[in-house]
């Protein structure tokens, strides 16, 4: 797997997808920065001992990662990244099932 902007967008579109399948509206999860899913937290109101937000930022990081071609020549990003998104989203979607998704 090449780590380009577009592997980028497209992994952060899934996690936005994902969460705004259970969010609609005013709701909506607008981005995956720190500031973005902070504010969401805040308005929806997760308790911290919710795995959403960790799980949140975690993928974010991942996604980064996708496009951060710095340590591209000394660490290639492998599918082991693709890989790791794909186990996080997962848990993301569990846990947001249990928080607010009816189905």
């Amino acid at each position: 797997m090449t780590n380009t902007f577009l592997n980028r967008v497209s992994a952060e579109r899934r996690v936005l997808t994902t969460v705004n399948r259970c969010f609609s509206g005013d709701k909506e999860l607008t981005g995956l920065s720190r500031a973005a899913i902070l504010r969401w937290q805040a308005a929806l109101g997760f308790h911290s001992e919710s795995r959403v937000i960790p799980l949140l930022f975690d993928l974010a990081e991942q996604c980064q990662r996708l496009s951060d071609r710095s340590n591209e020549t000394f660490m290639p990003i492998e599918e082991a990244q693709a890989i790791k998104i794909e186990e996080r989203l997962g848990e993301l979607k569990e846990e947001l099932q249990r928080c607010a998704c009816d189905g």
